[in-house]
């Protein structure tokens, strides 16, 4: 996990009260750090199981549909 390596500034993106979007600078704590990273372990999970039921669709039985198959696979 070398994606947050070195840095200690992250940016966000926050409303404005007049109503754009303006960049904030925040510190990058520990707590912030691991929780990026949970959230990209989980988006990186999501799409794998996306993929995965992209690519089943040879290998699905008979009297299941693709999303029944897949719907089970996220529920695991």
């Amino acid at each position: 996990m070398g994606a947050f390596w070195g840095t200690r500034v992250m940016e966000i993106v926050k409303k404005h009260d007049s109503g754009g979007l303006i960049w904030k600078r925040i510190k990058l704590t520990s707590t912030r750090k691991a929780n990026a990273k949970t959230r990209l372990r989980r988006v990186w999970q999501n799409e794998a199981v996306l993929k995965a039921c992209g690519t089943s669709d040879a290998s699905v039985s008979p009297g299941v549909s693709n999303t029944e198959s897949c719907t089970r696979a996220l529920k695991k």
